[in-house]
């Protein structure tokens, strides 16, 4: 395997603690594929940006012809010790750029996206490979966890960005290009459905936060002085918008997909 390195690797060995989905989300998710186009259950799934496995250890669990790719080497090496760990089943991984995949045309039934749209600064060109490899009648499914906009993170991400173009950082802007995948794959998909895969309540505060940004790819690859300053100035705000960072908000989490098939 070419170890190439990626904005991911340093932080590998530490996302599942700040990242992590809770119990029994992975294999809801799953459930929730599977209903939505029960046709393709038993074909190749593809999983584009598999990082540590945190849904795809789901679908190795049940014996699906599960591939993962990522192009962080790090992350993968936690997949396969992890997986290895839960069951001895070990899933067949690839680390590869999401833009030039080592599978022939229409190899997948499913291709799926989880958490990747957002953080994807070339989103036509990982569209276009992923509809490559995926089979006539095939699904591609793109899913994330959505927070509501008045909670902890959103607040505290929007603050985050507001703080970095006041410093004359340029930075990603993830959602924005979300959005555009999203309409450009609604326009060419034959079939499209929006499922509520899981839902679950969980605790959050500034200060966790901060602690779990750092393990972001787009946010660590900027210089080190940048993401002092930026933290220290949103750790700041936060102090003064909900009194301290210890503060703890009970959130409603979802986590959403939206099923395309061509």
């Amino acid at each position: 395997m070419d170890t190439v390195m990626s904005g991911f690797d340093a932080a590998a060995s530490a996302f599942d603690c700040y990242r992590a989905l809770p119990k029994g989300v992975p294999k809801a998710i799953r459930t929730a594929i599977w209903n939505s186009v029960p046709g393709q259950s038993s074909g190749r799934v593809l999983d584009l940006g598999a990082g540590t496995g945190r849904i795809g250890k789901a679908f190795v669990a049940a014996n699906d012809l599960y591939f993962g790719v990522d192009l962080s080497y790090g992350m993968l090496r936690e997949f396969l010790t992890h997986t290895h760990e839960m069951n001895g089943h070990l899933p067949c991984l690839a680390q590869a750029e999401g833009q030039r995949l080592p599978f022939s045309d229409g190899t997948f039934a499913v291709v799926m996206l989880m958490q990747v749209l957002s953080g994807a600064r070339d989103w036509r060109g990982l569209l276009a490979e992923a509809r490559r490899v995926l089979r006539a009648k095939g699904a591609l499914v793109v899913g994330h966890s959505v927070a509501p906009d008045d909670g902890i993170d959103s607040q505290l991400k929007t603050r985050l960005d507001s703080i970095l173009e006041e410093m004359h950082v340029e930075h990603h802007r993830g959602r924005r290009g979300r959005a555009q995948a999203l309409a450009s794959l609604e326009s060419a998909s034959s079939r499209k459905s929006h499922v509520v895969a899981a839902s679950w309540k969980v605790d959050r505060s500034p200060r966790a936060f901060l602690a779990r940004h750092w393990t972001g790819a787009r946010f660590s690859a900027l210089p080190e002085t940048v993401q002092k300053e930026a933290l220290q100035k949103v750790s700041a705000w936060a102090e003064t918008a909900f009194g301290s960072l210890d503060a703890v908000s009970s959130e409603d989490h979802n986590f959403e997909l939206d099923i395309f098939e061509f």
